[in-house]
């Protein structure tokens, strides 16, 4: 049974292995933290049975404008509705408190992560190039309320 819930600190080490699985990224736990204290209700986990399968971590970037940061879902994990569950709960806190936007970046090449955002009412903006820390170029996406 797939639940929804916030973070806590004792989720550090499965949103460490699904950051590097999923998103070839490896960030120092601090920004997990950090992410955590900037805006507790906007970091959230997916979790199959006792397990931690994916998570989304925003910030209030300004006044009634969301960021999400990262959405990961592990790979074994993936097309089984866990991205969309966690975004449709992002979707609502942000409702909740009076935000009119959301922005986030996407790899160039992830072709199947624009398409589920584009699902979402989210929008190409802008190129960003050598975005990622490989080099890789992004998309800025937004969207409105």
């Amino acid at each position: 049974m797939l639940r929804v819930r916030p973070f806590s600190p004792q989720d550090l080490p499965p949103v460490s292995a699904i950051v590097r699985d999923a998103l070839r990224e490896n960030y120092p736990t601090s920004l997990y933290l950090d992410i955590h204290r900037w805006w507790r209700d906007g970091f959230l986990v997916a979790e199959e049975g006792s397990s931690v399968v994916g998570f989304l971590a925003a910030v209030v970037s300004a006044p009634q404008l969301a960021r999400v940061l990262m959405l990961a879902v592990y790979g074994t994990w993936r097309r089984r509705g866990i991205g969309s569950a966690l975004m449709d709960a992002f979707l609502k806190e942000c409702a909740m408190r009076g935000i009119h936007g959301v922005e986030l970046e996407v790899r160039k090449s992830n072709d199947s992560a624009i398409r589920f955002y584009t699902r979402y009412g989210f929008e190409i903006t802008n190129l960003l190039p050598k975005f990622y820390t490989d080099g890789e170029d992004g998309y800025k996406m937004r969207r409105h309320f």
